[in-house]
């Protein structure tokens, strides 16, 4: 979503308006289908999304990788890696790559989720994960941490953003190592990635 429509959306105001504008995000998603879908062809099962699939094959949906970002919506170092988090899925999802945003606070309502959606103008869109389906599958235990699958359903890379946090309070002025991307940039052109787990620093997911 551009900033034009982003800044349209906040001048409004009403909850109405704004979950009407986040779910005409899911449209342009290939072939129509929604997010959760997509994650569920590529890594297997179906634990709470609807059951009618628009295909059977990663590939016939065009997707060349899929990177679900687990995060707390009250967790200041995911809230802060948001403007990387946009940059990443404006950059990305022309390229094949599907992002989804996993909110896994205990209390996470779907209200919530939009809402701080978009007092934070994030512009990927997000599935929620009451039963930790997701956390199990991708095996992450920190937010934000991100999981990348392959097509196939491998998981390919698990960990951090970047470097830009040293740990919890130490944030670096300069980012050396780009983690996430450089493990998009090798699995859309097929390689290995080159660091496939990283340790993310962030705030602890609850059980």
């Amino acid at each position: 979503m551009g900033e034009g429509m982003s800044e349209e959306i906040s001048r409004r105001g009403t909850k109405a308006q704004r979950i009407h504008q986040f779910l005409a995000l899911f449209a342009p998603l290939r072939l129509g289908v929604s997010i959760c879908l997509i994650a569920i062809l590529l890594i297997g099962g179906q634990p709470s999304c609807s059951r009618n699939a628009a295909s059977s094959k990663a590939e016939d949906l065009d997707v060349k990788a899929s990177v679900f970002i687990f995060t707390l919506t009250d967790c200041p170092i995911c809230n802060a890696y948001v403007p990387e988090f946009n940059r990443l899925y404006e950059e990305f999802f022309d390229r094949g790559v599907n992002l989804v945003m996993v909110p896994v606070d205990s209390d996470i309502s779907f209200e919530r989720a939009v809402d701080h959606r978009f007092e934070y103008d994030i512009r990927m869109p997000f599935q929620l994960d009451p039963d930790r389906e997701w956390v199990k599958r991708a095996g992450v235990t920190t937010a934000p941490e991100a999981a990348v699958f392959s097509p196939s359903g491998d998981l390919v890379y698990r960990g951090r953003i970047d470097d830009q946090f040293a740990g919890l309070g130490k944030r670096r002025t300069v980012v050396t190592s780009h983690d996430l991307r450089d493990a998009l940039e090798a699995t859309l052109v097929g390689k290995p990635v080159p660091q496939p787990r990283t340790e993310a620093v962030g705030c602890p997911i609850p059980k």
